[in-house]
């Protein structure tokens, strides 16, 4: 009995937010703000997704899913698409109150000429920024991949495929309740994504992406 009282209790603590892309005027049942034309259609599975065109196609979700977290994961299920050159830089996910700046979280992706992307996730405070990205861990387009960011303990950690790829250190400042989250570009409406996202989940925990995902 106190062995399934644990298991109950470790599962709900470690229960995320949980947004599937399925729908244009509401993620996870927060009001969004829907930019350019992106289209719900069928991804993989059968599963509803979102597609942005990488021109002027983005969502603003009216919330900030790590509002008065300390430590956090972030997870994104997407697919980009061959878009070299057009689409070289592409922020996808942007959490920030752009009334306030100076504190934001984004997770990114950059191409190249050989229909390969690789990671980029940024943090900044009005401490500090940090950058983490190497263009020698690529991965090819065209195809579902999980991208998630983990923070806690000033250590910044970013993961593909569930796969560790990069960290560093910095101080994490919360991003205040007031903030939203952009999804498909940049808050202020730049770097556009170019491709399909399926979901975004996040755990106000640092966890390791393979003792969770069910995707991979």
């Amino acid at each position: 009995m106190l062995l399934t009282l644990l298991i109950v209790s470790s599962c709900t603590t470690l229960k995320p937010t949980q947004w599937k892309m399925d729908s244009l005027t509401a993620v996870g049942g927060h009001l969004t703000a829907v930019i350019g034309n992106p289209k719900s259609i069928k991804g993989k599975g059968g599963a509803q997704v979102i597609s942005f065109d990488g021109v002027d196609d983005g969502l603003l979700v009216d919330h900030n899913p790590i509002a008065g977290a300390e430590e956090f994961t972030i997870e994104v299920v997407f697919k980009p698409n061959a878009a070299w050159p057009a689409n070289v830089e592409q922020r996808f996910l942007h959490i920030e109150d752009m009334a306030l700046g100076q504190r934001r979280i984004l997770l990114e992706l950059r191409l190249n000429n050989r229909n390969q992307w690789y990671a980029d996730f940024f943090m900044r405070t009005e401490k500090a920024a940090l950058t983490l990205i190497d263009s020698t861990k690529t991965h090819p387009v065209g195809e579902w991949a999980t991208m998630t960011l983990t923070y806690k303990d000033k250590q910044l950690k970013g993961y593909v495929n569930g796969q560790r790829e990069l960290s560093g250190e910095i101080e994490y400042l919360p991003i205040p309740a007031s903030a939203k989250t952009s999804i498909g570009t940049r808050m202020d409406q730049r770097s556009w994504f170019n491709g399909e996202i399926q979901s975004v989940k996040v755990w106000k925990r640092a966890l390791q992406p393979k003792k969770y995902s069910n995707y991979l």
